[in-house]
């Protein structure tokens, strides 16, 4: 889609408040054409001698400008409403992308934090930023027409020169379209790379301190910066260069207007409430050919925006991130969503077939099968880089970027889309490194779930719910930024009771036991296997070995299996 459809459907969600505020903003651009008549009519009365016109015309004057001011203010609540809603949605549907798990919302996931700013800040601001122009644009269009035909009632031939800095513009800005767009681009990327780092700097920071590399990062984040400035600079001055070459064709525009007009002004033909009209108008004429050129030039800036942000949704023609939306932002309409998981299907058996996920890099799983068993306990294992995580990951269909194959088969179905079936309460899964919200342990294991006795009896299985127990303010305490409050152990078996809070069918965990010792590893396994949990693990430990009903040796993506018995080739 363009960018002016998919504009429109942005601005279309809330159309009550937007067309409040359209309007206002209109009247508001178009109400110099009602001063300009009092002001004629004011100096009309003055030439005449007739200063109880002049009074009157005085006071009109100023009941029109307090009335304009009064239609700005309003305008602007009614409109900034408006504007929040916009951005919400685009970032509303950006975030619906990230946070899908299959189906048809999911998206590519951003790489790093400073692109996930750009996107979700600068890519939606250049969106709202072009809705806006609209608004001025209109304004500058209505109030020229009804200028127009006032003024060419005086002079025909002045009036039409006010087209020539219109057209200029619009030549120029349509001569450096691709310019423009590749300066916005340059421009977001630069500004993502300068975030990320930032990002990854601080985040790291102990990192850099213990290996005293600070100097290095540093110069690191100067070289980007250094890009960051450039391709700043660059955009920002083609910008605001277009920005001075509408207001100074505007200008060359009067300076035509006045020229022709000079013999009629010369001659006495204008009365002196003419010449205040035309005065007056000419200034707010000027307003047109720049509003003309701000939004050719948004518009651009506004399709790479949507260019960007629809890679980000997995979009080509970007429709996604308009897609309308419940939005309760607005006081009236606040409450909290309802937390919706799909029905259960037990799992009696699950049959991996011929399953291949490669990286463009040739990295990956080549052409593994395993069947697991309702009940059943799994050990994934193998040297660093074998495959082990990506295999979990491409069973549950989470290997963005790569060329994937194979069948997976729930209960004798193959799975569509593995990645939207695989969910709470069908599945369950722990990466090797598990993110921690700044938030209170039970909110972090519950995510949206209110069930007091869910937490306690995932806090059991998890085997923390000792540790928990000693904790001041217990399901309470607050971890801290990543759960730096927490020490490694607790941190993986909090987030394995967050696995396990919804009771899966199949619980995945990838190393789990890296960061436990191993009395708590099997006290958790024991609790798995109490339970009925059918387990895919990777694990190093002979004490999960041990327990297994079927290992899985992986080599350089390629996998075997092995029972208590005897090895296999897959």
């Amino acid at each position: 889609m363009s960018a002016w459809r998919l504009a429109w459907r942005v601005s279309q969600h809330s159309p009550r408040i937007f067309w409040l505020g359209f309007a206002g903003w209109v009247l508001f651009f178009t109400f110099p054409i009602v001063i300009g008549l009092v002001l004629e009519g004011a100096f009309s009365a003055l030439s005449d001698g007739d200063i109880a016109r002049v009074h009157v015309f005085a006071g009109a004057l100023l009941v029109a400008e307090m009335l304009r001011m009064v239609i700005l203010h309003v305008s602007a609540i009614w409109f900034t409403q408006s504007w929040v809603m916009m951005q919400s949605l685009l970032r509303s549907n950006l975030l619906a992308a990230q946070v899908a798990s299959g189906g048809g919302e999911a998206g590519r996931p951003v790489e790093s934090a400073g692109e996930a700013l750009a996107h979700f800040r600068d890519d939606t601001e250049d969106v709202a930023f072009f809705i806006d122009g609209w608004l001025d644009l209109t304004g500058a269009v209505v109030f020229s027409v009804f200028a127009v035909v006032i003024l060419a009632s005086i002079d025909p031939l002045a009036t039409a020169v006010i087209a020539v800095p219109m057209v200029a513009v619009a030549v120029v800005t349509r001569s450096l379209d691709l310019r423009i767009k590749e300066y916005r681009r340059a421009d977001r990327e630069a500004t993502a790379a300068v975030s990320g780092m930032l990002g990854d700097v601080l985040a790291g920071a102990l990192t850099v301190k213990v290996n005293a590399s600070g100097p290095t990062a540093l110069d690191r984040l100067a070289g980007l910066m250094d890009e960051r400035r450039r391709t700043a600079v660059r955009d920002r001055v083609l910008d605001d260069g277009l920005r001075a070459f509408g207001s100074s064709t505007a200008d060359i525009g009067l300076g035509l207007v006045l020229l022709v007009a000079a013999s009629s002004l010369r001659d006495g033909s204008f009365g002196v409430g003419e010449i205040a009209l035309f005065s007056a108008y000419l200034t707010w004429l000027g307003l047109l050919p720049r509003m003309i050129g701000m939004t050719l030039t948004r518009r651009r800036q506004a399709t790479v925006a949507f260019e960007r942000m629809g890679r980000l949704v997995a979009d080509e023609d970007a429709s996604r991130t308009a897609v309308h939306r419940p939005l309760p932002i607005l006081g009236s309409e606040l409450r909290r969503p309802d937390l919706v998981r799909p029905a259960r299907i037990p799992l009696e058996r699950l049959d991996v077939e011929g399953l291949t996920a490669i990286y463009p890099g040739g990295a990956g799983v080549h052409d593994v099968s395993f069947s697991l068993e309702r009940g059943s306990f799994t050990v994934v294992t193998g040297p660093v880089g074998s495959g082990k995580s990506t295999l979990l990951r491409a069973l549950l269909g989470l290997t963005w970027r790569s060329d994937t194959s194979g069948v997976v088969r729930w209960n004798g179905v193959a799975l569509g889309d593995r990645a939207e079936f695989l969910v709470p309460p069908q599945a369950a899964y722990l990466p090797q490194v598990p993110q921690l919200l700044s938030d209170t342990l039970a909110d972090n294991v519950l995510l949206g779930l209110a069930d007091d006795a869910a937490l306690r009896r995932a806090l059991a299985l998890a085997a923390v719910d000792d540790d928990v127990a000693a904790m001041a303010d217990g399901t309470a305490t607050r971890i801290g930024p990543r759960g730096v409050r927490l020490s490694g152990g607790q941190r993986q078996r909090i987030a394995a009771a967050r696995a396990l809070v919804h009771h899966p069918e199949l619980v995945v965990l990838d190393d789990l036991s890296s960061a436990i010792d191993v009395a708590t590893e099997v006290r958790l396994w024991e609790n798995l296997a109490a339970a009925g949990a059918t387990v895919l693990a990777v694990s190093h430990r002979p004490v999960a070995f041990e327990r297994a009903d079927q290992i899985i040796d992986m080599d350089e993506g390629r996998a075997t299996r092995r029972d208590t018995v005897h090895l296999v080739e897959c």
